[in-house]
């Protein structure tokens, strides 16, 4: 007996039918049942991009405090939170909390806080040593938001000898 015919063919394709670029269904289901699945594979791609890469204003504990144009480059200013700050350096946006119980304030390009302390717009001391707490920052469609939960807790600046003032 002679061994059996190995077929490459779908199962149902007669040995003459033509096997084109779309397949051998072609003919018999019409050029619909191959568009719809390239269709359908599109749409879920593009679901899927949406689902993955699209930015989403921030939830949770991030508090609006105003248009990102309205902070000027190289300036800070109080926001709607207690104790907070939003300063703009380089394009970049930095928020500081002052240390509870001392007081801090803007000036001269500058914050000092209560005891006299100096400190730059990225709240770090012009010394090194000792900084303001770092608050997150999330810009969202033109839109500044703060998260004072979520504080990046740093020690304060020492107190200096001679005392910063603002005039």
């Amino acid at each position: 007996m002679p061994p059996r015919r190995i077929r490459f063919r779908p199962p149902g394709a007669k040995p003459w039918t033509r096997i084109g670029p779309l397949g051998p269904f072609r003919g018999r289901l019409g050029l619909q049942w191959v568009l719809a699945p390239l269709i359908v594979g599109a749409v879920l791609l593009l679901f899927a991009w949406l689902l993955l890469f699209r930015k989403t204003a921030p939830g949770s504990t991030f508090v609006s405090v105003g248009a990102a144009t309205s902070f000027v480059e190289g300036r800070a200013r109080a926001v709607g939170i207690p104790g907070v700050f939003v300063g703009r350096i380089g394009g970049r946006f930095f928020a500081v909390a002052q240390e509870d119980g001392c007081s801090l304030a803007f000036c001269g390009g500058r914050y000092v806080d209560c005891r006299g302390a100096v400190y730059e717009l990225n709240g770090e001391a012009p010394s090194g040593r000792g900084a303001l707490d770092l608050l997150p920052v999330v810009i969202y469609r033109g839109t500044v938001f703060v998260d004072p939960d979520h504080p990046m807790n740093r020690s304060p600046a020492p107190p200096p000898a001679t005392p910063a003032a603002c005039g």
